[in-house]
């Protein structure tokens, strides 16, 4: 399931990936963002950035399925990169960043 809409609201995301030390990413998300020279401190401030033009879609785990499990997608540019981040989880508590790469053209 697709939707328009973010499932997680913005400022709780953005209060709950306030802090580097509690940031909770996979290491996947984590790697790719240290490839592209966001360190822990970088992905909070690129989460801190971003705005609600910056959503692109919520949609369900497709892998394995999962209609309780909410993909929320952003683009943003920062620093002179256009940045792909998802955020997944049932609900805030369990929310995580599962990716965080720089958008190809």
């Amino acid at each position: 399931m697709v939707k328009r809409k973010p499932h997680h609201d913005l400022a709780a995301v953005q209060l709950k990936f306030g802090d580097p030390a509690t940031l909770q990413v996979t290491t996947t998300a984590a790697r790719s963002a240290l490839e592209l020279g966001f360190g822990r401190t970088q992905i909070v401030a690129v989460v801190q950035a971003l705005a609600r033009a910056d959503f692109v879609k919520s949609e369900t785990a497709h892998s394995p399925p999962n209609s309780r499990v909410w993909h929320d997608t952003y683009v943003t540019p920062f620093d002179g990169k256009q940045l792909y981040l998802k955020f997944a989880g049932e609900t805030l508590v369990d929310l995580t960043l599962t990716s965080f790469k720089e958008r190809s053209s």
